[in-house]
């Protein structure tokens, strides 16, 4: 990443400050007062910010939110018994978005926010099932000394630097972005296109698509990877957590936001607020949607997940800045779900061909 060192560390030091990890803080999501509980809240993430946000809202509607955080594995399997039981329910990609609402576990819902014209109408169903709290694209966080930098720039690039001996590092399908790609790539190509991508990945990607975007960045500072390809939010909250180790890492590995070479397209891809379809408290539901997309809020939410706004009048972190891509906007996310049933079948089909 071609940064200023001034700024690299002023940002580190408010990484520390910032950060924490992607567990739950204990004691973080205790009111002021002993208010009822008004919602509940589930997630696959709860950061010390989150948890400051949310006091925030139960302070303001004198009400207590109740978080329940799940991996994503879990509330997937929740849905797939036909139920969530909750008012409100973040989660980390759009294909996750599209899972539950083909489990039909999610209602349509319509917040003032839409009205008022804050929210970018791409970072919306038109359906109203779900709406992006913040976008971001997977990105290849790659050691210079062994990747190029227009290999690392271009989907077709991370397949040539594969096929010339690079070692790739790409999470399972399902808890990364991949399946948006794979959908992105398919939309804005063709099918064959997408199927050449999607199969090169999964067959020299070492040891295939296989756990979570941190254990590549973690692979990666172990020897064992030249390049990862993981979600831009995640690698930056990973330079950032107050390990030295990783903030040198920062300083060494260089960071590109892929594009397509014949259209010049980036992906986006977004962290999404839904409403289950069977939230008993669907007007309090409402209030914190609205809430989540108020500015300050939006901008509190993209400092602490180093992602995009969806907010229309949000400033992206500061950070992101310093990176030499910006992030794509030709394709917005109703295409991306439209082509996400094909992107499954296409890695499935890989998937099953590999065993």
């Amino acid at each position: 990443m071609q940064r200023l060192i001034g700024t690299l560390l002023f940002i580190g030091l408010l990484g520390l400050f910032s950060c924490g990890n992607d567990n739950p803080s204990a004691g973080g999501n205790a009111p002021a007062q002993d208010f009822p509980v008004g919602l509940n809240l589930l997630t696959w993430r709860y950061l010390a910010q989150d948890a400051a946000l949310i006091k925030g809202f139960e302070l303001r509607y004198r009400t207590k939110v109740n978080v329940i955080v799940k991996p994503m594995r879990d509330i997937i399997e929740e849905a797939s018994r036909g139920a969530l039981n909750a008012d409100v329910v973040l989660l980390p990609t759009l294909e996750d978005a599209v899972r539950l609402r083909n489990f039909n576990v999610l209602q349509p819902f319509f917040v003032d926010a839409f009205t008022n014209g804050n929210v970018d109408d791409r970072y919306l169903d038109n359906e109203g099932y779900y709406a992006g709290l913040t976008r971001w694209t997977m990105v290849s966080v790659y050691n210079p000394n062994a990747v190029t930098s227009e290999e690392a720039g271009s989907y077709a690039g991370i397949v040539k630097a594969t096929r010339r001996g690079i070692r790739l590092g790409v999470a399972h399908p399902d808890s990364s972005g991949l399946a948006g790609v794979v959908a992105g790539l398919n939309a804005n190509l063709n099918s064959k296109a997408a199927a050449i991508w999607a199969q090169s990945v999964y067959e020299k990607s070492v040891g295939g698509p296989n756990g979570s975007d941190t254990d590549q960045l973690n692979r990666m500072l172990s020897g064992q990877l030249d390049m990862a390809f993981v979600s831009l939010g995640m690698a930056v909250r990973w330079f950032l957590n107050g390990d030295p180790q990783h903030f040198k890492a920062a300083e060494t590995w260089r960071v590109r936001f892929p594009h397509t070479q014949a259209t010049d397209i980036n992906f986006f891809n977004i962290t999404c607020v839904a409403m289950p379809a069977n939230a008993p408290n669907r007007n309090m539901a409402v209030a914190l949607i609205n809430y989540l997309f108020a500015k300050d809020v939006q901008q509190k939410l993209t400092n602490a997940w180093f992602e995009y706004p969806a907010e229309s009048f949000t400033e992206a972190n500061d950070y992101l800045y310093g990176f030499p891509d910006q992030i794509g906007l030709k394709v917005n996310a109703e295409t991306i779900e439209q082509n996400i049933p094909a992107a499954w079948a296409l890695i499935n089909q890989i998937a099953e061909e590999q065993e």
